[in-house]
């Protein structure tokens, strides 16, 4: 599947490998092109590699240049090497994000780089280790505790398979947000983990939270068992837990200067102003949600408009896949024994879910939009999969041994169909937009 997929063809994978580049060449933290210059905004990349990106944007969007083949751009990018000459990149989007999500695509890079493989290779080999590495995460997640029906459809959809299988961040915390599912399942049944659960738990929700700055609401999730088993130990990882990610997140609110959109007012005004006056935020989420474009542009972008936009998947396809999404949701909700007792766990899942759904449109209301917006302009779908996989949660199983009982038969046979469904969706349209790979049948 992979192979359908040109390099660089993920929405934000551009600046995400170069700043993995950056990171593997020892630079955390953005900085300045001049040594003394204020302000963070990018890094120091190779510079063929930064070529290499360019390159393949020729082929990204509605104005791409239609007389290359995505096949001979790959093709020849296996002919050139590293250069070994550093060329400064704005990387600012980046500068909200912990450099530790990117060690994976940065150690790719860099083996690459001593194993002395081409541009083309270096990419296919940094892709493939990141998407092991998500595998690897999704299977030690499935072995804690099972993901409820409608989570493993939210997985299974287009886009999420596509974001699996680039070399992004998103199909990362994707796994990295199964895993936390699955363990603060096990923790709040009987409160035991290991240690190194319980740190994997803590420095899971630490990634998500400085990676994906929406999912904050993450860190309820200890706070809860905090107060449901509370052990000096636990209260101990809740506070490291809290202090890093608030002290992160305000270095990168502070020192991020991101100059991609002229605004009248600074990222800290704006924020200040919707929070004096929430109601007005409010209305901005319900007008972009009603808005015609901007709704199905979510819609769409949620379940499969694969690429930079540039692919979706055919529209009976989207009606089919969210007729699944629905269906299961129905078959979760039927197969759930929903008890007084749970309603806590089930609460604190749910409140997760919904501010982290909130946070989605506030972050981009404040450093993508200016200020009065009608509606926010640059939201994507895949950035509320994980919030529906915490909502989803809180619908599903919560005991873990309901989670780890055998599937009943039924819901076997719709994640069978579904899946080969989804596959099926996202094979032809990835080969009927890049024209790569073997021939498939083609709706």
């Amino acid at each position: 599947m992979m192979q359908l997929i040109p390099a660089f063809q993920s929405p934000d994978e551009i600046v995400h490998l170069l700043r993995a580049d950056m990171v593997a060449h020892g630079q955390a933290l953005l900085g300045s092109e001049a040594p003394h210059e204020p302000g963070r905004t990018g890094g120091w990349v190779d510079t063929n590699f930064f070529l290499f990106s360019q390159w393949m944007q020729k082929i990204v969007g509605p104005h791409r240049d239609r007389s290359l083949s995505p096949a001979w751009l790959m093709s020849e990018a296996t002919r050139f090497e590293w250069q070994d000459d550093e060329i400064f990149v704005n990387a600012a989007p980046t500068g909200y994000y912990a450099p530790f999500i990117y060690l994976p695509h940065a150690f790719g890079l860099k083996l690459s780089r001593a194993l002395d493989l081409s541009l083309g290779h270096s990419y296919q080999l940094t892709r493939m280790l990141v998407t092991l590495l998500v595998f690897g995460l999704v299977l030690w997640a499935w072995q804690i505790a099972r993901p409820a029906l409608l989570v493993q459809a939210l997985v299974l959809m287009p886009m999420a398979l596509f974001q699996i299988i680039s070399p992004t961040i998103d199909g990362l915390c994707f796994a990295l947000a199964l895993l936390v599912l699955s363990l603060f399942l096990r923790q709040w049944q009987g409160g035991q983990a290991t240690r190194w659960q319980a740190f994997a738990f803590h420095a899971a929700i630490f990634l998500l939270v400085t990676s994906r700055t929406n999912l904050i609401p993450l860190v309820l999730l200890p706070l809860a068992l905090l107060v449901r088993h509370g052990t000096w130990p636990r209260l101990a990882a809740s506070a490291m837990l809290l202090a890093a990610s608030a002290g992160w997140t305000l270095f990168g609110l502070a020192h991020t200067e991101d100059n991609r959109v002229v605004r009248a007012l600074s990222t800290g005004q704006v924020i200040a102003t919707y929070l004096r006056e929430p109601m007005e935020f409010l209305r901005l989420v319900g007008r972009t949600v009603a808005d015609p474009f901007q709704g199905h542009l979510i819609a769409s972008s949620f379940v499969g408009n694969l690429g930079w936009a540039d692919a979706p998947i055919p529209g009976f396809a989207l009606v089919a896949i969210g007729c699944g999404l629905l269906l299961a949701a129905v078959l979760t909700v039927a197969a759930t024994r929903y008890q007084r007792q749970d309603a806590a766990i089930r609460a604190a899942l749910l409140v997760a879910g919904l501010g982290s759904t909130l946070l989605a449109f506030f972050a981009l209301a404040v450093t993508w939009n200016d200020y009065p917006a009608h509606v926010i302009q640059g939201l994507q779908g895949r950035y509320f999969i994980i919030p529906a996989m915490l909502l989803a949660a809180a619908l599903g199983p919560v005991r873990l041994e309901a989670a780890q009982a055998p599937s009943p038969p039924a819901h076997r046979l719709f994640v069978l169909l579904y899946a080969a469904f989804c596959l099926t969706v996202l094979a032809t349209t990835l080969h009927g937009r890049y024209g790569m790979g073997v021939a498939v049948f083609d709706f």
